[in-house]
């Protein structure tokens, strides 16, 4: 199995010019970005997956996340998380940037975007090893599950700092 390669970067977002590789200590004063992806229908629906037996958080739901590859961009990781992990295709232009927030527990920056998609033109096909069930849930009631033990726990407070942004973007949704 190749090893996943990441750009090092300072905590203002710029790269450093060194690799940065999963599972080795990341240095003081280094971080890499993570990008969170929160799939929206247009009836306010959100996107969940549940993740695999065998990875960290097993059977916990969340949003689509991962960390970007060396060389990519934040929307270029957006995209190849969003399709790795449910199969949707989206562009750049269908990405709705959110928030970037640093976590120093696990020196990260995650940038976070809102994807609209249509429900019914769109097949789910999930990312053997990673996820293994979705399903979709209202907005109001997503806010509500995310407080439960059965969402992953980092994802919360990122939500709960920037819930607002979230609310002003998802319920402006054309009833």
């Amino acid at each position: 199995m190749l090893r996943e390669i990441w750009d090092a970067y300072d905590k203002y977002g710029n790269k450093l010019g060194y690799d940065q590789f999963r599972d080795e200590p990341i240095p003081e004063g280094v971080y890499h970005i993570v990008v969170e992806i929160y799939t929206v229908t247009s009836n306010k629906e959100v996107l969940i997956t549940q993740r695999h037996q065998n990875k960290p958080w097993a059977l916990k739901w969340e949003i689509t996340a991962g960390s970007i590859l060396k060389g990519e961009t934040p929307e270029q990781g957006a995209i190849r998380e969003l399709k790795e992990e449910t199969g949707i295709e989206v562009n750049a232009s269908d990405l709705n940037f959110v928030y970037s927030h640093i976590y120093k527990n696990v020196p990260s920056i995650y940038k976070c975007f809102v994807v609209f998609i249509n429900k019914e033109k769109t097949k789910i096909q999930l990312q053997e090893g990673e996820t293994i069930d979705y399903r979709y849930i209202p907005y109001n009631e997503f806010k509500e599950f995310i407080k439960t033990d059965d969402y992953v726990d980092g994802a919360k407070d990122r939500f709960y700092t920037h819930e607002k942004f979230f609310d002003k973007i998802i319920l402006s949704l054309d009833d």
